[in-house]
């Protein structure tokens, strides 16, 4: 049968004990220095300030106290050495000092016999501790002084006289003890005040330097509030603090860009699917109809039936043709990476204004391109779009007949494509909103087509994504008569020389 075993508090296995000691121990000393330890930065300047002058002062005080008690106790030394010569010199026959002696109260002059008996005493101190016959020989033997303690202490210098006498010059220590205690209480009133005077000019300093730091902070309160257009001041600052004041307000202009940014594509986003589910409401709604109709038994007559079929069939190609355009602008939208290939401008618009030819007859469509090679690197599908819809544009939007060009030059490192027609134009108010997705312009422009093709407001769109997917832009150029869209592209290659500077000096004019 185990007998069960307690252990009391005396008896814990010691590593355990070491272990739960040291543990308490450390969170003592953690919680000791965290509640000494200031957490603001201001009280932390403050300690730290304090300290240095401390130790500066202390260290200023110690030094003196040592240096003044060092010359007095050198000083002392040598006017008993000179006292002491003195008075050996003026000894007389009888072996007595001639004269009158010391005037003061701190000094003394004695003669002491072979058997430490005082003989002779001049001078007003007579609290002399007489040392014994030995130490006497011994002070004498050396001359030097030494410090002897009574009811107060003293400076001594014994010398030996012939006989075995000796005398023995001695001057109280009382005032250069005063005077090193004077100084220390100097000191230490001195040092209080300078204290008490770097603890006030380092508040009102550290509220000076942290005032920048402070402004630091209200601007983060306030933009985490919300308001982002607040910056930080940096005029008058120091360097350190200007620096951090210039990339705190570069990364406030950041921060607000991107909000601005994504509250802007919040706002498109809501409104593309308001357009987008507008778009697609019209032609299902046409499709539910005649659907309806057909099963009700409506449409008896066969002309009337294939009629709504034909219908049907237009809306469902409209909606695929919308869907497409939505999913390559989303595709666009992703940043997919677009087929790299060079492509020739010039094979690519002679095909798109075929197809514009075919499909007007009746309006003319001039092709114009500058000498030379006109290659890019991309999508060669995608760029053929880009020529296609902007030469549909203008099919779209001006009268039957009107007249349209398109024009390829080089001006620079890039690829200049301008689709230039003699329609009614685009009112300038509009220029920028032109390459937003779903926007159609003045209706007017659209009446005056006189085109039966319902314009889905996404051409233009897909030619600035398509643009921008190559690196390049689209934008609407000033002009006189007409409308004139450019997109630009970067070529494929660096020019010539020759035909560089060609380029740079060949400027495309502003106005037809």
């Amino acid at each position: 049968m185990l007998a069960e075993t307690t252990l009391t508090d005396g008896e814990r296995p010691r590593g355990v004990a070491g272990r739960s000691d040291r543990a308490a121990s450390g969170r003592l000393g953690r919680i000791g220095l965290g509640r000494l330890k200031p957490r603001s930065l201001r009280g932390r300047l403050l300690l730290g300030v304090l300290a240095v002058t401390a130790a500066g002062l202390l260290t200023a005080d110690l030094v003196g106290v040592m240096a003044l008690s060092s010359y007095l106790d050198k000083r002392t030394d040598q006017q008993i050495v000179d006292a002491l010569a003195t008075s050996m010199a003026h000894i007389g026959a009888d072996g007595r000092i001639q004269g009158k002696g010391p005037t003061d109260d701190l000094c003394s002059d004695m003669v002491i016999d072979a058997a430490g008996t005082v003989v002779q005493r001049l001078g007003n101190v007579t609290d002399v501790p007489i040392p014994d016959v030995s130490r006497l020989r011994e002070l004498a033997a050396t001359s030097a002084p030494t410090t002897i303690n009574g009811n107060r202490p003293f400076r001594v210098a014994v010398g030996a006289l012939p006989g075995g006498q000796f005398v023995m010059v001695s001057q109280v220590l009382t005032w250069s003890y005063a005077t090193v205690y004077q100084l220390v209480a100097i000191e230490a009133v001195v040092t209080l005040l300078a204290l008490a005077l770097a603890a006030v000019l380092s508040l009102r300093f550290s509220r000076y330097l942290m005032r920048p730091v402070d402004q630091m902070t209200d601007t983060a309160g306030l933009i985490a509030d919300g308001e982002l257009s607040h910056r930080v001041e940096v005029d008058g600052s120091p360097t350190e603090v200007a620096r951090l004041g210039t990339s705190l307000n570069q990364m406030l202009g950041r921060i607000e860009h991107s909000f601005a940014e994504r509250q802007l594509a919040e706002e498109r986003l809501r409104r593309f699917i308001a357009d987008a589910s507008h778009e697609l409401r019209t032609p299902l709604t046409s499709v539910t109809g005649y659907a309806q109709l057909v099963r009700r038994g409506a449409l008896t007559d066969l002309d009337q039936l294939a009629d709504a079929m034909r219908r049907v069939e237009g809306e469902a190609k409209r909606m695929s043709a919308l869907v497409d355009e939505l999913l390559l602008l989303a595709r666009l939208d992703q940043g997919r990476p677009l087929t790299q290939a060079p492509v020739d401008l010039v094979e690519l618009a002679l095909g798109a204004v075929a197809n514009a030819r075919a499909a007007a007859p009746g309006r003319t469509v001039r092709m114009v391109a500058e000498p030379g090679p006109h290659v890019v690197r991309g999508d060669t599908v995608r760029l053929h779009q880009v020529l296609t819809n902007l030469l549909g544009n203008v099919h779209a939007h001006t009268p039957p007949g009107t007249a349209a060009e398109l024009r390829l030059s080089r001006v620079g490192g890039h690829e200049v494509i301008d689709v230039i027609d003699d329609g009614p134009g685009i009112p300038p108010e509009q220029h920028e909103r032109v390459f937003e997705r779903f926007f159609r312009g003045d209706s007017s422009r659209a009446r005056s087509s006189g085109s039966t093709h319902e314009n889905t407001g996404l051409g233009l769109s897909i030619v600035s994504a398509i643009a921008s997917a190559h690196g390049g832009g689209a934008s609407v150029h000033p002009s006189g008569r007409g409308a004139w869209l450019r997109v630009v592209l970067p070529a494929a290659g660096p020019l010539a020389p020759a035909e560089d500077e060609k380029a740079d000096s060949r400027r495309l004019p502003s106005q037809l």
